[in-house]
């Protein structure tokens, strides 16, 4: 039986070096029992800004010799269950519960110091159940409303459009094109097996693009991935759907249904790149998924405007916005 001793409370601190301040204070931790491997973690949360985004909790064991140990399996409760919302999203009052047996073995451990504290990550929401956890931004965001940066299907680089051009993430060019002329874009026009090839390897065994072509993954880390075409239909088919605006940009909020009601995210109109252009931002808004279609030229993509809503496949060159996810429906 997995068992750890002694838990010992510890104030949490701010992150050593956080994007936004905030303290944590008041962190209280109680093993259950009988046991069953979980903790019960409250605290208070203090010093959000209201429009802050993208705060996550992290929990820490210090263990008796000193090491420190980065929980991984906790989770934001609400009510007594899982919250659908996976972040910080105000100051207040909150429980955390941890699987301290999974994540610290079955030896025994006694003076064990709980340490919570708010790092920057990114906001999310589980909008079904079962489903994957959604993130609030697009990739290059900084606010749910942002259009952020916009891709070639297999680019992790990324691109904002700034006074007619497109600017590259990293600095390297700020005269691209979103084009099939464009010797960069590497995905264009080569069918699954030459996607698969042991000297391409743009997409894995599964059929979605690989962890090191997957933009989500090579800008944020950790388990965010872009979404499947599944994914995206799952989006489409169990949330309601409802074309607003958010602080002046247009778009849909999708949420979640029943007991999910609570839980929602915001999908800004971005547009799509085209050559040196931007077109359509504000009225259309096509998403990247991570799977290809087979005709070798078409990946598959949400697809919308204010009264069309459906997944599509469009040409790879074209720059499109991604919004990531985390998890995988169970």
């Amino acid at each position: 039986m997995r068992r750890i001793a002694n838990l010992i409370l510890l104030a949490a601190m701010a992150a050593a070096t956080p994007l936004w301040a905030a303290d944590v204070n008041d962190v209280k931790a109680r093993q259950r029992w009988p046991w069953n491997g979980l903790v019960d973690i409250t605290c208070t949360v203090s010093g959000i800004n209201g429009t802050d985004y993208g705060l996550d909790f992290a929990v820490a064991a210090v263990m008796p010799d000193s090491s420190v140990h980065n929980a991984t399996n906790f989770w934001v409760a609400k009510d007594g269950k899982k919250s659908f919302v996976w972040c910080v999203p105000t100051n207040g009052n909150y429980r955390l519960i941890w699987d301290a047996g999974a994540d610290l073995g079955p030896e025994l451990y006694s003076n064990v110091v709980v340490r919570v504290t708010v790092v920057s990550g990114h906001a999310r929401a589980q909008l079904w159940e079962g489903g994957p956890y959604w993130a609030m931004t697009n990739v290059g965001a900084e606010k749910p409303e942002g259009y952020g940066l916009y891709f070639w299907w297999g680019d992790t680089v990324g691109y904002k459009h700034e006074n007619g051009k497109w600017v590259a993430s990293d600095g390297s060019s700020s005269d691209f094109n979103f084009s099939n002329a464009n010797s960069a874009i590497y995905t264009y026009d080569k069918d699954i097996a030459t996607l698969q090839n042991e000297n391409e390897k743009w997409i894995t065994e599964d059929g979605v693009l690989a962890p090191a072509h997957d933009a989500a993954q090579a800008h944020w880390g950790g388990a965010w991935r872009m979404p499947t075409k599944q994914d995206l239909d799952d989006l489409l088919g169990k949330c309601n759907w409802t074309w607003t605006e958010q602080n002046g940009v247009k778009g849909w909020t999708v949420t979640g249904r029943g007991d999910y009601a609570s839980a929602s995210i915001f999908l800004p109109a971005a547009g799509f790149g085209f050559r040196t252009s931007l077109y359509n931002s504000g009225s259309r808004g096509p998403y990247w998924s991570s799977v290809p279609l087979s005709d070798g030229n078409n990946s598959w993509s949400l697809y919308f405007t204010s009264s069309d809503l459906r997944t599509d496949g469009y040409s790879r060159y074209g720059g499109q916005s991604v919004r990531p996810v985390q998890g995988f429906t169970e």
